[in-house]
């Protein structure tokens, strides 16, 4: 007896999942909503930065929880709203509708000029004891606590170097051969990638999609610079929008936790240091989407700038590789005890709920061994109460001790 075809089942495969998928063109006025409401609830968060400031700042913020479903980005039910194909030019163009402000090649010439005038002003320093960092009469990047003391110029510029090089893959690679273990004695390693600067028509037409989800080797990549793909020359100038930094992944794995980085670079080299590392991480961040674009990344390009000229007036880098492959060994998420969150820039400027500083401060709280304020961290909500006695773990196991935190009971304990 012949069977029936089995009856084909118009089956949504997202229907079993408790995210969605959509589309920023198809689901257009769902996604502008979503923009507008999302960008509106972070500018009315309390963060250690002007409004200015944010407003450059925080459409980014705005993608990620676009593409990843988060914040605002849920339906009545409660389900996330996934958007893969949002980029920041389609936030920013919402965003324009009330706020001319608010156009895409202003916001990125904007967050430029701001790396830009940092850079020239430090580069004018770089030779003084001291710095203050206050750039044209305003705390630098806008954040109040930056101009609150001065700070030493040799400490500073070192987390600077340090944070401006810790996520560039020549180095990360070479921490794996300086550091074969992790501090319980497994083998090492550290995922990482090169940012390179790409033409945005020939990139589209090969399909590749999210360069940074998949593994690249040498060969990969010179195909993709006889293709037209990836540019040649570093000394050309590049601008969006004809061409724009695209991450590709040379090892697949987990990289480094910026807030373990962040105390690792504090508990060796003090609270100048903190900072110096601090300011390279937001330099990594507004560099992102700007309209002229620097060859290996503006933080790695400043970091080299600083290296070369100690090179020549001290006949030695002012860092020396061993304490980079060190931090980088120290901070990675998969060393001892392991670690899943890294806090974006915007996470660290913010004062979490019932914090009465901002999460950077938080981490100084730590090495100073003050009570802490039992705030979450990074996007994936890590709470306080877990991250940081593994920080002091991995500070005891790397030769650095430091007091067993101490936290607020709650919204009524202050002891501070």
């Amino acid at each position: 007896m012949r069977r029936k075809p089995a009856k084909k089942l118009n089956i949504d495969p997202n229907q079993f999942s408790n995210f969605r998928i959509c589309d920023p063109k198809r689901d257009r006025e769902l996604f502008d909503r979503l923009v507008t409401t999302d960008f509106d609830f972070l500018m009315n968060q309390r963060f250690a930065a002007s409004t200015s400031v944010l407003g450059d700042l925080l459409p980014q913020s705005v993608l990620g929880r676009a593409q990843q479903g988060h914040g605002l980005f849920v339906d009545e039910f409660g389900t996330s709203l996934r958007f893969p194909d949002a980029t920041f030019d389609r936030v920013v163009s919402v965003l324009e509708k009330s706020d001319p402000h608010m156009k895409g090649d202003q916001v990125r010439q904007r967050r430029g000029n701001m790396l830009t005038r940092f850079s020239e002003w430090l580069m004018e320093h770089i030779n003084e004891p001291e710095l203050e960092l206050v750039v044209d009469g305003q705390p630098l990047f806008g954040i109040d606590f930056l101009a609150a003391q001065k700070v030493e110029t040799r400490p500073f510029l070192t987390g600077l170097v340090l944070a401006g090089f810790m996520d560039d893959w020549p180095h990360r690679e070479a921490a794996m051969y300086q550091h074969k273990r992790t501090f319980n004695g497994d083998p090492f390693h550290i995922g990482g990638g090169d940012i390179l600067i790409v033409d945005r028509q020939n990139l589209a037409q090969t399909g590749l999609g999210d360069t940074g989800r998949i593994h690249f080797d040498q060969e990969h990549l010179r195909t993709l610079e006889d293709i037209g793909v990836i540019c040649r020359d570093r000394h050309a100038q590049y601008s969006w929008p004809q061409h724009d930094q695209a991450y590709f992944r040379r090892s697949m794995g987990d990289g480094v936790c910026d807030d373990m980085a962040l105390i690792g670079i504090g508990a060796n080299h003090g609270y100048d240091a903190l900072l110096g590392a601090f300011v390279m991480d937001a330099i990594d961040t507004y560099d992102k989407y700007l309209l002229k674009l620097v060859w290996g990344g503006f933080d790695t390009n400043l970091a080299g700038r600083v290296q070369r000229h100690f090179n020549e007036v001290e006949n030695q880098p002012l860092v020396d590789d061993r304490l980079l492959l060190d931090l980088i060994h120290f901070a990675a998420k998969r060393n001892d005890p392991h670690v899943n969150l890294s806090s974006s820039h915007r996470r660290l400027i913010q004062y979490e709920p019932h914090a009465k500083v901002p999460t950077l401060l938080n981490h100084w709280r730590f090495l100073q061994g003050k009570t802490l304020y039992n705030i979450k961290l990074g996007f994936a909500r890590v709470p306080a109460t877990e991250f940081y006695p593994l920080a002091a773990q991995r500070l005891d196991k790397a030769g650095l001790g430091v007091k067993t935190p101490d936290f607020f009971l709650g919204r009524g304990d202050d002891r501070s």
